[in-house]
């Protein structure tokens, strides 16, 4: 009797130490114009953080692969550079679902609402917080840490020098939205069309409704997603959004 209830208890511990943190999904459009060269780079690389990290991830690299998930089986949804606009009706509210729910999202560089993008869904632009309006050449900047407890930004100094397109997003930039990091316009050269002056937020977290939101505008460049701290970036996001930290240490 007792030597069966060490195997049971045996079996037991072993298959908890196995189970992952969380389960992600990774949606990165290999056909998108503008970025799919990074898809394959990102998905090495986001392999090897699930395995660093250990936690259960599915990537897909097609709009159809992503369609045919069910959103409820995971605990956050990660869209590099994609979103979900482009799903139908019977999905969209799937989605939604999903973020009533209490799901988690990150949004990585062009994940962002675009207003005038072909299948507008204006909700997603409030799930975001904010819509992307246009940029200036990829410069080299610095960008300012302004919540460096958040787990996005723990392992990073106050400022952070960076390459990549400086996302610049719709008038009035939301009060609500919790803004980690900012880029300073005196740093690079911006256009005359594409500024927010002294205060550019280009990452932030917010909840939405139940649901916990990240979102980060770097990440155009494929060799991103070879760098540590930009890697770091990203799963500190994904931690949060998951529900597995809170924005700040503990007291």
């Amino acid at each position: 009797m007792y030597r069966g209830l060490a195997v049971l208890v045996g079996l037991w511990v072993g298959l908890a130490a196995h189970a992952a943190q969380f389960k992600a999904l990774v949606f990165a459009d290999a056909y998108d114009e503008w970025h799919y060269r990074n898809v394959p780079v990102a998905r090495e690389s986001l392999e090897r953080m699930a395995e660093l990290h250990f936690f259960e991830m599915t990537f897909v690299d097609r709009a159809k692969e992503f369609g045919e998930q069910t959103f409820a089986d995971f605990d956050v949804i990660v869209f590099i550079s994609a979103n979900p606009t482009w799903l139908n009706v019977e999905k969209r509210a799937e989605f939604e679902a999903y973020i009533e729910a209490g799901g988690g999202i990150v949004g990585v560089h062009a994940a962002s609402a675009i207003r005038d993008m072909p299948n507008p869904w204006p909700w997603w632009e409030d799930v975001i917080g904010s819509a992307f309006h246009g940029h200036p050449p990829k410069q080299t900047a610095v960008m300012n840490v302004e919540e460096p407890e958040f787990p996005a930004c723990m392992h990073l100094n106050d400022h952070w020098l960076w390459t990549d397109e400086w996302y610049v997003f719709e008038p009035p930039f939301p009060d609500h939205l919790n803004v980690v990091l900012t880029v300073d316009e005196r740093t690079y050269t911006p256009s005359a069309d594409n500024n927010m002056g002294d205060w550019h937020p280009i990452a932030w977290y917010h909840e939405f409704g139940a649901a916990r939101v990240f979102y980060t505008a770097i990440g155009h460049i494929t060799e991103a997603y070879r760098n540590e701290d930009f890697l770091q970036h990203i799963y500190g996001g994904m931690v949060w959004a998951a529900g597995k930290q809170e924005a700040e240490l503990p007291k």
